[in-house]
């Protein structure tokens, strides 16, 4: 049975095997019209709804109606009079069974096939915050929420525009999610968006619970980069699309997907546009700790391994070798997974366990590492500031790849030294030269070159200029 009948019980019957007979969903017959002639089913899932809603805006303007109409009619009279903002139709159980689920009432009558459906929900959810990962010293910094309606109401706060574009759709054979592909008429790349909805809408999953799976989804093949970048903050994403870019947001995740992400997207940040200090130098610091933090560990080793005879015994002694355990190679990767552990385990733990488990790390890697001779003090000094360099760029999407490339560049100087570091690095530009992000180049303003386009890459250029220019992305061809 796929259409309402005119029957009411057998409607309320099959709408409770749908959903499994399950305790929550609440059936609410009642008698209106004149001489209580009408009868009818309130049916709504109990704790997603606003019971005020419905008592105040649904059942009381029914038992007070008292047109007469025809037989037919009936159903226009009392969509008419229901007091809620949302009111449409519904024909089949799988319309019904959509909107109950998502915290709508739906309303049966005895002998019609047609159901009204009622705009009821309250979900709930919790207040706006401070985003956490994307902090910045000046600026907005309210983050977005797990709730779609409310990220879309803090973005049109912000973008005071007809041009802004909100696309609905719902993803999961099982559960469906609903997920918002948001742009600029006018200002997004018209490349861009078709190719965002065309991957989209050919994604067929159970459910989702997470946006990785849109965000695989639109990246189309796998990298060790990441092809969209993701933000907690509205400001950065009213931002992207003022330039062009699409964003996607998931119901129930406090992010939003941008896409197209560009390498030279990890070493923006918002204050970069909020300060004025900084705009030629602060990202030639973040490029800095992204070259540091991937390859630092590999120089050491090339350095300790094929170039120590060209140093003097007290440089030796003091950079590279004092009778460690370990050679420079295996004390990086002691204490490259040793702060794995540590990083991860903070993720993890309770919060008052931290300064436990920081000074244990302390005590471990620190002292007693070096104290017993199993690791050099330099090797540690390398780690430390490979690591803290790395934080500049971690939350902004290279986190796994410099993870990655830190790891595979440390294998290929210990038994290449400097010869394959440059030969693995030439390999790495050709391999970001042939990645796409929404089909455009990942390296580009850079590779292919585009002089408009570097007033906000290697450094911020004037905010004017900035604001008032167009952003081209080169497209597939």
């Amino acid at each position: 049975m796929d259409n309402i009948e005119k029957k009411l019980e057998d409607n309320i019957d099959h709408i409770k095997n749908l959903f499994n007979q399950t305790s929550d969903l609440v059936v609410r017959k009642l008698k209106f019209g004149i001489e209580k002639s009408e009868h009818a089913a309130i049916i709504y899932i109990d704790g997603i709804i606003d019971s005020e809603i419905i008592q105040d805006f649904v059942i009381r303007p029914l038992l007070d109606f008292t047109k007469t109409s025809e037989k037919n009619d009936i159903i226009n009279l009392v969509s008419e009079v229901i007091e809620t903002a949302d009111v449409k139709m519904g024909t089949n159980f799988q319309e019904l069974t959509d909107a109950l689920i998502n915290g709508k009432t739906a309303i049966l009558f005895e002998d019609h096939d047609i159901g009204i459906i009622v705009d009821t929900p309250k979900w709930n959810e919790r207040s706006l915050e401070e985003a956490q990962g994307e902090r910045v010293p000046h600026g907005p910094i309210i983050g977005l929420t797990e709730k779609l309606k409310t990220n879309i109401n803090i973005l049109r706060s912000i973008i005071k525009s007809p041009k802004l574009c909100v696309e609905n759709k719902e993803i999961g054979l099982i559960s469906k999610t609903h997920i918002s592909v948001i742009y600029m008429y006018g200002l997004v790349d018209k490349g861009v968006l078709e190719k965002v909805k065309s991957r989209i809408s050919n994604l067929s999953v159970k459910y989702i619970l997470e946006a990785r799976i849109i965000d695989e989804a639109i990246e189309g093949h796998k990298s060790i980069f990441t092809l969209n970048k993701t933000t907690e903050r509205p400001d950065v994403l009213a931002s992207a699309l003022y330039e062009g870019k699409v964003g996607i947001i998931v119901d129930g995740t406090p992010f939003a997907i941008i896409t197209p992400s560009l390498f030279i997207d990890a070493f923006q940040t918002p204050d970069d546009y909020y300060f004025k200090a900084g705009r030629f130098t602060t990202r030639f610091i973040r490029f800095i700790g992204f070259f540091l933090s991937v390859y630092l560990p590999a120089i050491y080793v090339t350095l300790e391994k094929f170039h120590q005879d060209e140093y003097s015994k007290k440089v030796v002694k003091s950079l590279f070798s004092d009778g460690e355990l370990l050679p420079a190679f295996w004390e990086m990767l002691f204490l490259m997974f040793l702060l794995k552990i540590l990083t991860d385990a903070s993720f993890r733990i309770p919060k008052s366990a931290i300064i436990l488990v920081s000074l244990v790390a302390t005590i471990v890697i620190g002292e007693t590492a070096v104290t017993a001779k199993i690791i050099h003090p330099a090797s540690l000094i390398t780690i430390g500031i490979t690591f803290l360099a790395s934080f500049l760029i971690v939350y902004r999407g290279l986190a796994d790849a410099v993870g990655t490339l830190r790891f595979l560049f440390l294998l290929i100087a210990v038994f290449f030294g400097f010869t394959g570091l440059v030969a693995g690095t030439t390999i790495l530009i050709l391999y970001m030269t042939n990645l796409k992000s929404a089909g455009v180049p990942y390296l580009s303003p850079l590779i292919p070159f585009r002089y408009e386009e570097l007033k906000d890459t290697l450094y911020r250029g004037d905010l004017r200029s900035l604001l008032n220019s167009k952003h081209l992305y080169p497209d597939n061809n």
